[in-house]
């Protein structure tokens, strides 16, 4: 058995190919429905970002699974998958493990320690626990990055500086505009990371701020927690011209800016200088919008150079938080060589007690009062828990080393315990390749 990841991100693949493996929250359901009819696989979780596309899973044939998983994403994309493969990573088991912490923790983000992520991971270990696709290790698993996760941020300083994708945009608009005090800014979109940017351009004093989603109810309702206006799809159109700055994240499958409306808004503003960034993937604004005179486009590939100046204390704080990630990665997988020998000790500490109890049976323990009889049954209860402890100890030290199923066996024959008692739990080791699969 093996837990592999098979995916792409910021920093295997532009945002030309992330745009077409992004996967939305309606269609992750059937991906990973598809996943689980993969060769061998057993449990699988996926997260798809603006940043990555990360497909975990739990598999008897690593290889057919990678393989087919790959299938999947170029057919995502609409790529053969022999030309999308350049752009995917591969990890198994301990890498595995090591790299999902490391990306709920924010270690692997475009933007080191952003928060987002940490929620994002969670709900994707939500997803599939919900639709049954996860089970038994990637629940645990998934779990455990949310729990590094928290740690990370609260033990170190990684998360300190907030340099979020929406405040590096607006830093990168503050770049551009300089003080944005007296400024009109348009934001479309009303989800969580539209919601984030607005938030941040309240605060570093836009004088107007304009909230624009082709549902106007989520616009509105953004609206009135930033204090901003609400428009419809059609008014930000037409009002187009009056944003100094226009930040859009939303998940419509193609461009929602086209050039022909922003030369007229510009034809209007007297080519006065318009910043654009787009942070949704799929992007929103059609990249020749780039071409016109005076205006200012970035996606959010370009936001990397604007945090620079940001990192230096976070990539400090980067080694603590790497620390926790590697303690909390052998703890998992203290976890997971226990399961082979767990069953074992449950087993053996049954067997101790059946024979106590049939000893005691046998004793009937005639002219003992039930207090007397309760002390000499506690006491041997006692003495039980002492003579298991040290092989208890040793046999989970044991699992830790590889030689578990060695010491299982010996106890199973000197013991007799049955198989069916839970005796014996193996983890089919041979499918899993000793060298780690990298692309």
């Amino acid at each position: 058995m093996s837990i592999v990841v098979v995916g792409l991100s910021h920093r295997t693949a532009p945002v030309e190919i992330r745009d077409k493996v992004a996967i939305s929250e309606q269609r992750v359901r059937s991906v990973l429905d598809q996943m689980n009819r993969l060769q061998g696989t057993s449990e699988s979780t996926l997260i798809s970002t603006c940043n990555r596309s990360e497909a975990y899973l739990v598999t008897d044939a690593l290889e057919a699974t990678i393989e087919g998983m790959v299938e999947i994403f170029g057919a995502l994309a609409g790529v053969e998958p022999s030309k999308l493969r350049r752009h995917i990573f591969i990890h198994h088991d301990t890498d595995a493990v090591k790299h999902l912490l490391g990306v709920a923790s924010g270690l692997d983000s475009m933007i080191l320690g952003e928060p987002q992520i940490a929620g994002q991971v969670k709900n994707a270990g939500a997803v599939a626990m919900e639709t049954g696709s996860s089970k038994t290790f990637l629940n645990r698993l998934f779990r455990t990055a949310v729990e590094a996760s928290k740690r990370a941020r609260t033990e170190t300083e990684i998360g300190v500086g907030a340099v979020s994708v929406s405040f590096a945009a607006v830093e990168l608009g503050k770049k551009i505009l300089g003080d944005l005090e007296g400024r009109c800014a348009l934001v479309i979109g009303a989800g969580e990371m539209s919601e984030l940017t607005a938030k941040h351009l309240v605060d570093n004093g836009v004088q107007s701020l304009l909230v624009a989603s082709r549902t106007h109810s989520r616009a509105q309702e953004l609206a009135e927690r930033v204090n901003g206006k609400a428009l419809d799809w059609q008014d930000a159109m037409n009002n187009l011209h009056q944003a100094d700055m226009v930040i859009s994240s939303t998940s419509a499958p193609l461009y929602i800016l086209q050039k022909q409306a922003v030369a007229e808004a510009m034809q209007k503003r007297r080519n006065q200088s318009m910043f654009f960034i787009d942070i949704a993937v799929p992007r929103d604004i059609d990249p020749v919008v780039g071409d016109l005179y005076n205006v200012f486009l970035y996606d959010i590939d370009d936001l990397q150079s604007v945090v620079g100046s940001n990192l230096q204390k976070r990539q400090q704080e980067a080694e603590k938080a790497t620390t926790i990630v590697e303690a909390a990665a052998d703890a998992f997988a203290s976890w997971m060589n226990s399961l082979a020998v767990v069953p074992t000790i449950v087993a053996l500490r049954r067997h101790f007690q059946e024979v106590m109890d049939s000893e005691l049976k046998q004793a009937k323990l005639q002219g003992f009062s039930d207090e007397q009889r309760d002390k000499v049954t506690g006491l041997l209860r006692l003495y039980m828990n002492k003579l298991l402890h040290d092989p208890q100890t040793q046999l989970k030290a044991a699992a830790d080393t590889g030689d578990g199923l060695a010491y299982v066996d010996a106890l199973r024959q000197l013991f007799d315990l049955r198989q069916d008692d839970g005796g014996v739990v193996s983890r089919d080791e041979s499918s899993v390749p000793a060298e780690r699969i990298e692309n």
